[in-house]
């Protein structure tokens, strides 16, 4: 049996949470590692110009698969966070990446 996946489409992501300080963001990716929440990282650095005039501001958002949402919800309500340490986004990821 020979099986083709050229046209199956698998794309099951969402972007779920947004972080700005690193040790947040550790905090969370211990969490998740612990907890078997695959995930991935997905950077928005300041543009050039932004950089220039000392407005630098990097974003790092946590993208994970949709049918872990209900999990990870219940992971960041269980670590010792306060509401301006994240930002949470949980909306589909508009690219496709291949």
């Amino acid at each position: 049996m020979d099986f083709d996946f050229s046209d199956v489409k698998v794309h099951n992501e969402i972007e779920f949470c947004s972080i700005w300080d690193e040790d947040v963001k550790m905090m969370i990716e211990r969490a998740f590692l612990k907890n078997r929440i695959s995930y991935y990282e997905k950077w928005n650095d300041s543009s050039f110009f932004s950089r220039l005039f000392g407005e630098y501001d990097s974003k790092c958002t946590l993208c994970i698969n949709k049918m872990q949402v209900e999990k990870a919800v219940e992971i960041m309500e269980e670590l010792p966070l306060n509401r301006k340490d994240y930002e949470m986004v949980l909306k589909r990821i508009d690219k496709t990446f291949f």
